[in-house]
């Protein structure tokens, strides 16, 4: 840097360059400081699951992670999704009659539904609920033919919405998170095993931006019971309470994600003096093994807070 001191002297200008020296890192060098400082500041988590974060939900800030940035099958926290864009796109009144090929969703032994009858109509507010408190498979896959006539189109809009918020490792296949072939005549043009996949770190993103952008869904993934078609039943959310009610955290909901591909997966929502935070863990064990994913959660939970 040089700065120039004009001076008038016997009727001639005299022009006097001070130059001052100056060390000047270049921008990309400093880029490079600032992001290795940012990755040391993530504190690194041991998990039996393949991949895991905690974000402080306060400050949108990834506060630990194991395997962040894989992409793994993620199961009913598909879900979260579906219900964002049933709030954006459809009055909650509207009435629903599913298919007869969703009925057959439902009938299958291995998929949590509540049985829809494809002769009767559903609101779309008990059928949301249906989705996220039980976990119905028969009712995200509905909903999402509701909202867009059809899966293909559905997951197109899945995959509109998820690019806008550059969750780059999302994949979409349906409205429910089953495999491409369980939702039989619904399945789109992709291998019968495909199954929608995200990372943990792009799960996290997901959940904050849902939870901002819709909080109607934060209030019913923290209710304790449903009631569907007559029938009152716990929800999902006293499985994660029964867990948590003797440690230090309060949980408030979120959802579980269970298949064979993907084992058991959760994204959690969590305070603990004052502050919101939100947890994934993917594929803590087999399917058969729920407890592990409350198991790894309130590990990383300790290591982390």
């Amino acid at each position: 840097m040089s700065t120039i001191i004009v001076m008038k002297k016997s009727g001639l200008l005299a022009a006097i360059c001070i130059v001052t020296l100056s060390i000047v890192f270049p921008v990309n060098g400093q880029q490079q400081i600032q992001a290795s400082e940012k990755k040391k500041s993530i504190k690194k988590i041991t998990t039996t699951a393949k991949a895991a974060v905690v974000m402080n939900a306060d400050t949108d800030k990834i506060l630990s992670e194991k395997n962040a940035h894989k992409s793994l099958a993620i199961a009913s926290i598909s879900k979260l999704m579906t219900g964002y864009l049933v709030l954006k796109k459809l009055p909650l009144g509207t009435q629903v009659r599913p298919s007869s090929n969703t009925m057959k969703i439902g009938e299958e032994s291995n998929l949590a539904s509540v049985n829809l009858d494809s002769n009767q109509s559903y609101s779309a507010d008990e059928l949301l609920r249906a989705a996220l408190q039980l976990s119905a498979n028969d009712a995200a896959i509905a909903l999402g033919d509701q909202v867009s006539g059809s899966q293909t189109k559905f997951v197109k809009l899945m995959t509109k919405t998820s690019q806008s918020w550059g969750l780059a490792s999302a994949q979409w296949y349906n409205a429910a998170g089953i495999r491409n072939d369980e939702a039989m005549d619904d399945g789109v043009k992709a291998p019968d095993n495909a199954e929608n996949k995200m990372s943990a770190v792009d799960v996290a993103l997901m959940t904050d931006n849902i939870l901002e952008k819709t909080p109607r869904i934060k209030r019913i993934v923290h209710q304790s019971q449903n009631q569907f078609d007559g029938i009152t039943q716990d929800s999902n959310y006293v499985l994660m309470k029964n867990y948590f009610k003797n440690t230090k955290y309060t949980v408030t909901g979120a959802k579980l994600g269970i298949s064979v591909k993907s084992g058991v997966s959760y994204v959690g929502l969590f305070t603990y003096k004052g502050k919101h935070y939100i947890t994934v863990v993917l594929h803590a064990d087999q399917y058969t093994n729920l407890s592990a994913v409350f198991r790894e959660t309130k590990r990383i939970l300790n290591q982390t807070i």
